[in-house]
């Protein structure tokens, strides 16, 4: 999977006052920003979308993902 860098220009007093606080609360800037980031992703992708990359993402690394099970998936009688 390839990975592209986002730089972004913020105020230096705003972003150690923010690190300042997130670490009080036993996390990072960084943290945030990728939950953020994977939040604007979510609400702006189609999950039809997300899945076809989620394959594509698999595949690239060699890994398969196990099938999603029925929603209404009968089991026998409990003697399996």
């Amino acid at each position: 999977m390839k990975y592209i860098e986002i730089k972004l220009k913020y105020p230096d007093s705003r972003i150690r006052a923010l690190r300042s606080v997130l670490a009080k609360k036993n996390t990072t800037l960084e943290t945030e920003m990728m939950e953020a980031l994977y939040q604007l992703y979510k609400k702006n992708v189609k999950p039809e979308v997300r899945d076809f990359i989620e394959e594509m993402e698999e595949q690239e690394n060699g890994s398969f993902k196990k099938p999603k099970p029925a929603k209404n998936n009968v089991t026998g009688n409990g003697n399996d």
